[in-house]
């Protein structure tokens, strides 16, 4: 009888919107209070709860790769590129948590964009 409770979903509930008479807007599922105005209202329904395993993607066999018989690394440095990218890629994710320690609160969306597409530039 626990588990059909815990199965059921919760019941939907109703957001109201209050604005003050100085401007503060206010979420509630209460009604609004004295000296508010009814702004709008919603009605919330909560997504169901969906179990861990549900959300995992099967494992699926691995496809053959197109180039035939042939395993390993291929001519051309692949292997090294392979094994320099993820180093590359954490360098440039540990040189910027750094900045952003060192700058703090004063980031800008400038400077989290460069360091973003610095970071891609790495990992990709």
């Amino acid at each position: 009888m626990a588990l059909a409770m815990m199965a059921e979903p919760a019941p939907a509930q109703t957001v109201q919107k209050c604005v003050a008479a100085d401007g503060h807007v206010t979420l509630t599922s209460d009604a609004c209070g004295a000296g508010e105005r009814l702004a709008a209202s919603y009605g919330a329904v909560p997504e169901p709860v969906v179990e861990a395993t549900a959300r995992t993607r099967p494992v699926t066999e691995s496809r053959p790769s197109r180039g035939g018989a042939r395993s390993g690394p291929r001519r051309g440095g692949s292997a090294t590129r392979a094994k320099r990218a993820p180093d590359r890629c954490q360098a440039a994710r540990e040189r910027r948590e750094r900045t952003l320690q060192r700058v703090g609160l004063k980031r800008t969306f400038d400077l989290l964009r460069r360091l973003d597409d610095e970071v891609w530039q790495a990992c990709r």
